[in-house]
């Protein structure tokens, strides 16, 4: 769940500001959403809206199963999985918290 993923996150965030004031980082989280919808899981990392391009990375919708990436200009702004295992697309979340190149992303 979202919420979960968030207070996790803002927790650790929180802790390796105290401990090492030096090097503080603003929280900053990839946000994340998932739902069942019956037999078909959707996730999504990053930001959906206002990209210039969405692209299939793996799988179709007459597979049963799909994989987008949204672009932003010359980096990976978000994807999105439909009736994807969850591993599919969890390397995408570090891609867009790194700010990814669109083409070392997606090639």
């Amino acid at each position: 769940m979202e919420g979960c993923t968030h207070a996790a996150e803002q927790g650790m965030a929180a802790a390796r500001n105290l401990l090492n004031p030096e090097a503080r980082k603003p929280f900053a989280p990839v946000p994340y959403f998932w739902s069942d919808q019956y037999e078909l899981k959707i996730q999504a990392y990053g930001v959906l809206r206002g990209h210039d391009e969405v692209v299939v990375v793996e799988g179709s919708v007459a597979e049963g199963g799909v994989l987008v990436a949204y672009r932003r200009g010359d980096r990976v702004t978000g994807a999105l999985a439909v009736g994807m295992p969850p591993k599919a697309i969890r390397a995408w979340r570090q891609t867009i918290a790194a700010g990814a190149a669109w083409r070392e992303a997606v090639g």
